[in-house]
């Protein structure tokens, strides 16, 4: 038996869907025509096309099963969208070519296809409610366990697409009011730095407040780096520490000069 495949997704296997009814890129074409209230004959091809791409991403992302004519299509939008943007050499006496016409032609003819279908529907749909078929069991315990809709709310037919379109907008107000975090690498200090920055701020003869220092640096972490760095110095006997009458810590700079291996063997 051969193992099962991983899910094309970082989603659980068991998340996968499957469309019962399949809706082709035409639909999805249809729908992007409707929803940004344009003219078939003059589809803003650019606008399409983008959006066309956030939906095939969607999908992707939900993991849901993509027909290879939504990837063809996606291309064929792309064709276009390039074909308008580039520049064409002008043709003297002849018209220029639409890159749009053959697609408009395809959703005209598909709209059409669509239009025909819901008429025969509803035919249909006329023609169960003259002659209805006699009501078996089955039938009865069903209504009974079902909820009618409230009579008074218009319902109409959904799309894969209006959900797909509903989820969007939902995670773009999430993105929008849950910005990612922005996160701000350490400042690292290390001892060594804080040694060479305290050699240089000591002067043979004068008193430096330690507790003072220690206060004005920025964060625990300087701190910490600052005071192991004079615990180097007071081990290499460049600075001696007295306790003043105030309670305080006070260094004095030794006229012991540091040399180059006392750095080297300053760790941290």
């Amino acid at each position: 038996m051969s193992a099962p495949e991983p899910p094309v997704s970082g989603l659980p296997a068991s998340w996968r869907v499957q469309l019962p009814i399949f809706e082709g890129p035409l639909d999805l074409l249809l729908h992007l025509v409707r929803i940004n209230r344009v003219e078939i004959t003059d589809i803003p091809v650019a606008t399409i096309c983008d959006q066309f791409q956030e939906y095939l991403r969607l999908m992707e992302e939900l993991d849901l099963d993509i027909a290879a004519e939504f990837v063809y299509e996606a291309a064929v939008l792309i064709q276009i969208k390039s074909r308008l943007l580039l520049p064409r050499p002008a043709t003297a006496g002849e018209p220029e070519e639409d890159p749009r016409l053959e697609l408009v032609e395809r959703l005209l003819e598909y709209r059409r296809l669509k239009e025909a279908a819901q008429t025969l529907a509803e035919v249909d749909r006329l023609r169960q409610g003259v002659w209805p078929r006699p009501a078996t069991a089955w039938d009865r315990q069903r209504e009974e366990e079902e909820d009618d809709p409230d009579p008074g709310l218009a319902l109409e037919e959904v799309s894969l697409f209006d959900l797909l379109g509903a989820l969007r907008t939902v995670l773009d107000r999430f993105e929008r009011e849950h910005p990612e975090p922005l996160l701000v690498p350490p400042e690292r200090f290390t001892v060594r730095d804080q040694f060479e920055q305290l050699l240089a701020t000591l002067e043979a003869g004068r008193t430096f407040d330690l507790l003072g220092h220690l206060r004005a640096l920025s964060c625990r972490a300087e701190a910490i780096a600052a005071f192991l760095a004079v615990l180097e110095l007071v081990r290499l006997s460049l600075v001696r520490l007295h306790q003043a009458a105030d309670g305080g810590i006070v260094l004095f700079r030794t006229t012991r000069e540091a040399r180059a291996e006392d750095l080297e063997g300053i760790v941290g």
